[in-house]
């Protein structure tokens, strides 16, 4: 029997197509029905200003469609085939850049709209059924403090996704480390491209970079000792996990904070030493919070129930307006119990006071209102309130200065006065008793004994010079001794006479040690009985040191101005219109300081120190005079000595006089040459020392 083909059968061709028909809508009504769900959303302040999202489904979540917009500061993110079914369309947060996240259903999708106080940059990320949203603050930077550089194109989801391994993935090309000062480390990561994901978290004491989707060869599969660096960082362990790449940055055990940025294929993680002060202060400033942490998840519950349960958390006695009314629903976890109450008022209109282990809370215009009878309330009182007459003595100021004080501060009302007397060195006050209370209190502010500073500053000048001056003098004597009246040339070289009679002709050549007494050797010779020759060399080598040493000392009390100043004034002659006048100019030693006591025993100091000196004689007759000056501030532990500064000077000459022409021959040449070197250098230094007076210890 023939069996009948499909494609022979058109009536069974039609009734295959209705098949797959009816089988594509179940599939597709299927998929319909079994839409994710979002079941909870929380946030949490992270280190570096940031603020987490998290999103929790029945299933892994899908990739987002996000957007951005400026104006308002906001963030879309779309989830087509999710629902809500947290119950509520919005999530108070009011921390970092993000004040509240509002959630929109329509068929088929869920907007998460993020209201924002400023423009911030957000990376995404999934693990499991959960969706996580960082914001940054500072958007334009496009880094965080604490370490997540942002990568804008396109969120990354998945750390564990797999990645398609070809030629253009991106490849870990090197791991370096460098030292900065400071004690900073530096982990650099080299990258063939920039298209690798990143994520950086931190696992206890360690911090992660996952680079998703880059290849690490085998060579830099290994641990990277830098101990010996002196740095927060000890170990770098780079791991390949699969197609991906891990690095573990092991920092030690003393605080740090860290931070990263991605400069083209260039991923640099810097480590910053923290003292355990600067830590606390950075959890301060990050997290203000520090109550300990509640659990509150309730639907539609009364306010005053809430309030009671903190007020118990925090073992306070609560004290509830009775315009607190309403109910709430809120949804917190591992919350610190200050940071929900915070919370709770903010979203309905209220505020708090705590005045010793008593909580109040009522509408802040109620308080507000309250606080201002009070103010009202106590100011009339201070009014009508009888005056009364003290007298204050004053022990380590000046009583006119604390009166100054005093007004300066507005201490003293309109009905009352002061009188300041520096012979008693007390202060006549006339004011109401709460006023004087006051006064007093300032006073044992003010009225203490000033600590004060010994500054010792050293100025030290050393100068040698070093003179070598090597000269010629030569001259010729002749006599005609024909009857006495013939052509005479002669002259005198050291002391003796070659000529009969002598003249007072000068030398054919006198190029001598132009120096006092130099070392000198002449001899003479007669060729004949009419001639005379005469020759002397004369040399000369000084070599002089010398050092001066200025040491000025002043004492003064904390934050005084002070100066010391030692010299003469020297007379200088000058001719104005014809008249002829004469002006002093100051040649000193000076230093003036201001120092002011840090803690820990250290000076801080506004210093300004001048030495003159005599320079040379000026062919006008007047003297030129030498300035040294130093302007500075500087901070030196109490008793410790610094250089603050210092100039050295090389002055080195060579003199060559000559006979033009002559000078010049080889050899012959020295005969009409005189040759002077000379060297000098002068070095100064600057020394400060500080040092706080206190009161010696004897022993009677």
């Amino acid at each position: 029997m023939a069996k009948s083909r499909p494609e022979n059968n058109p009536g069974m061709l039609w009734q295959l197509k209705g098949l797959m028909v009816l089988l594509v809508v179940a599939l597709l009504s299927s998929n319909a029905s079994a839409a994710l769900m979002l079941q909870d959303a929380n946030f949490v302040a992270l280190p570096g200003k940031k603020i987490e999202l998290r999103f929790d489904f029945d299933a892994p979540p899908p990739v987002p469609k996000s957007y951005k917009i400026s104006q308002p500061a906001r963030t879309v993110l779309d989830l087509w085939g999710t629902e809500n079914d947290l119950g509520i369309k919005a999530l108070d947060v009011n921390a970092g850049t993000v004040k509240k996240v509002n959630f929109a259903q329509t068929p088929g999708r869920l907007r998460i709209v993020t209201e924002l106080t400023e423009a911030s940059d957000f990376k995404i990320s999934a693990e499991g059924n959960s969706l996580f949203v960082v914001f940054f603050a500072g958007g334009a930077e496009k880094v965080a403090a604490s370490g997540r550089v942002i990568k804008e194109e396109k969120p990354k989801l998945a750390r564990n996704a797999p990645l398609p391994l070809n030629s253009d993935q991106t490849r870990v090309s090197g791991i370096d480390f460098e030292r900065i000062d400071g004690g900073l480390g530096r982990v650099v990561i080299s990258l063939s491209d920039d298209d690798a994901g990143l994520d950086i978290i931190e696992e206890g004491n360690n911090v992660v970079v996952n680079l998703l989707g880059a290849h690490l060869s085998r060579a830099l599969e290994k641990r990277i000792d830098v101990q010996d660096f002196a740095t927060p960082v000890m170990f770098i362990d780079a791991m390949a996990d699969g197609e991906n790449t891990t690095l573990l940055v092991k920092p030690g055990a003393a605080p740090y904070e860290y931070m990263a940025y991605q400069a083209g294929t260039r991923l640099v993680l810097d480590f910053k030493p923290l003292t355990l002060a600067e830590k606390e202060e950075r959890e301060q400033e990050l997290f203000p919070f520090q109550g300990e942490p509640i659990d509150l998840n309730f639907q539609d519950i009364e306010l005053r129930a809430v309030l009671q349960i903190i007020a118990e958390t925090a073992e306070l006695n609560l004290v509830v307006s009775d315009q607190v009314s309403g109910s709430i629903t809120l949804r917190l976890k591992n919350v610190p119990w200050d940071q929900a109450l915070d919370i709770i008022l903010k979203t309905k209109d209220l505020d708090k006071r705590i005045m010793g282990n008593v909580l109040l809370v009522a509408p802040a215009a109620e308080i507000a209102d309250r606080e201002r009878q009070e103010l009202e309330s106590s100011k009339k009182i201070e009014e009508l309130a009888p005056l009364l007459t003290e007298f204050v003595q004053v022990d380590y100021r000046k009583a006119s200065e604390m009166k100054s004080r005093l007004q300066e501060a507005r201490l003293v009302s309109e009905r009352g006065f002061i009188m300041a007397d520096d012979e008693t060195n007390v202060l006549m006050v006339r004011e109401s008793e709460r006023a004087i209370s006051e006064i007093r209190r300032t006073l044992k502010r003010f009225d203490v004994e000033v600590q004060q500073v010994l500054i010792e500053a050293r100025l030290v000048t050393a100068r040698a010079n070093v003179t070598k001056d090597l000269g010629i003098k030569w001259g010729l004597g002749y006599e005609d001794v024909d009857g006495g009246s013939g052509l005479i040339v002669n002259n005198e070289i050291g002391g003796i006479n070659f000529a009969t009679p002598p003249t007072d002709a000068g030398l054919m050549v006198d190029l001598g040690a132009t120096a006092t007494n130099p070392t000198s050797f002449a001899i003479g010779f007669k060729p004949g009985s009419s001639a005379i020759l005469g020759l002397e060399l004369s040399a000369l080598e000084t070599d002089g040191k010398a050092e001066i040493i200025s040491q000025p000392k002043i004492v003064t009390t904390n934050g005084k101005a002070a100066r010391i100043e030692s010299g003469r004034e020297i007379p200088f002659q000058t001719v104005e219109d014809g008249e002829v006048k004469i002006e002093f100019k100051d040649v000193v030693l000076s230093l003036d300081v201001t120092p002011r006591i840090n803690p820990g025993e250290r000076i801080a100091m506004e210093l300004k120190i001048k030495q003159d000196s005599l320079g040379e004689v000026l062919p006008t007759g007047n003297i030129s005079i030498d300035n040294n000056e130093l302007e500075t501030s500087v901070v030196v532990p109490d008793g410790q000595t610094i250089v603050l500064g210092g100039v050295f000077k090389n002055e080195t000459s060579t003199t060559v006089n000559k006979t033009p022409l002559l000078g010049d021959l080889p050899v012959l040449g020295n005969l009409f040459r005189n040759t002077e070197n000379s060297s000098s250098k002068t070095e100064l230094l600057i020394f400060i020392t500080p040092k706080m007076v206190r009161e010696s210890l004897s022993i009677n």
